[in-house]
């Protein structure tokens, strides 16, 4: 069966859902919410742990599938209608964070201008990993666990002596709209909540699984949050045209002047676990399509891989549109599908645990 351990879903909080936020987010966050980004940030964290906290409620007391739940609540028709839309979702919430994947890979990695075919061996990882279902994930996030946490220290470490903390002051200089706005337009880079939803089923809950899961989220948010107060502090005024954070926020340590940017060693590494994450979402499709059409995964895996890629190729030199299409347009959906239907799931029948 598709199983996931509850220790992995605590390495995924710690180790991947972290990376998704060390691109594009930290430029965008400062464009909306100015020198008071990491506000925004905690609130969005607060949101997406209080819902975490909310589909752990939920898996203590049943074991069931959400699947299974919505099912027996609404009827199987309707449990495939709700899957329907989920795989659309997380189809469509894949396309962002792969453009944003494939311009840092694309503008770090490569000394000269690359052909967008450089990242398409992506794909066959990802069709891979996605025919495998949860277990992949399960084990990716075993192995980037220690990848990230030595990665991201001694990244952080370059950092700090050229951060200014005090960049960050005065507190509350930015009005409390621009706060929310920030927060609201970032709603495309909080989906973990949703993957934790479509994990019920496939973990055995575990004595204090809650606490455990529940520590390992703040600790993912802790690191995202450091990671925006010293890219801030290193950045300050010029923070808003720092894309490719990950990358840029360790460039000015005198550490390794003589042998170059020994600093990109980590960014790889940092890149690997990025690859990782980017890979869930399209499990989650794939996950989805075939619980809607009863089929195995082979085949949705091939279909779903190649559409993205199609699409990647299309949106190639449009991911200001798009990206302002996700945020600002279109952070409504995101909301629904990540925050407002997982916290839904409570008044799906169940059945108790005894």
């Amino acid at each position: 069966m598709d199983r996931i351990k509850v220790r992995q879903i605590c390495f995924y909080f710690i180790a991947m859902m972290p990376v998704a936020k060390l691109l594009v987010y930290p430029a965008t966050l400062t464009y909306n919410s100015g020198n008071d980004l990491i506000a925004s940030a905690l609130i969005s964290c607060i949101a997406e742990g209080a819902i975490v906290a909310l589909v752990m409620l939920l898996a203590k007391k049943t074991g069931k599938s959400l699947f299974k739940l919505a099912e027996g609540t609404f009827g199987k028709i309707a449990a495939k209608i709700i899957y329907a839309l989920f795989a659309l979702f997380f189809f469509a919430s894949s396309l962002l964070p792969m453009l944003e994947q494939k311009n840092f890979v694309l503008q770090v990695m490569y000394e000269n201008v690359p052909s967008i075919i450089s990242f398409a061996p992506f794909f066959f990882v990802c069709f891979f990993a996605a025919s495998k279902g949860f277990k992949s994930i399960g084990r990716m996030a075993d192995i980037a666990l220690p990848i990230f946490v030595i990665g991201y220290a001694v990244l952080m470490l370059l950092a700090l002596p050229e951060t200014d903390f005090s960049a960050l002051l005065p507190l509350r200089g930015v009005p409390l709209k621009d706060v929310l706005k920030g927060s609201l337009f970032s709603a495309n880079w909080y989906t973990e909540a949703a993957f934790l939803l479509f994990f019920l089923g496939h973990f055995e809950y575990e004595k204090r699984a809650s606490v455990k899961v529940l520590c390992s989220y703040a600790t993912g948010s802790l690191a995202v949050l450091f990671f925006l107060a010293v890219f801030y502090g290193v950045f300050s005024s010029i923070a808003i045209r720092q894309n490719n954070a990950v990358a840029q926020i360790s460039k000015y340590t005198a550490s390794f002047t003589s042998l170059g940017r020994m600093d990109y060693l980590f960014i790889f590494a940092i890149a690997l676990v990025m690859i990782f994450r980017l890979c869930v979402p399209v499990q989650m499709c794939v996950h989805c399509v075939c619980k809607t059409l009863g089929c195995k995964p082979l085949i949705p895996s091939a279909v779903i891989n190649v559409l993205l890629l199609a699409l990647t190729i299309f949106f190639n030199y449009s991911f200001l549109e798009l990206q302002t299409l996700f945020t600002q347009k279109l952070w409504f959906i995101f909301a629904l599908f990540a925050y407002l239907l997982p916290a839904a799931a409570l008044i799906l029948k169940r059945r108790e645990r005894t």
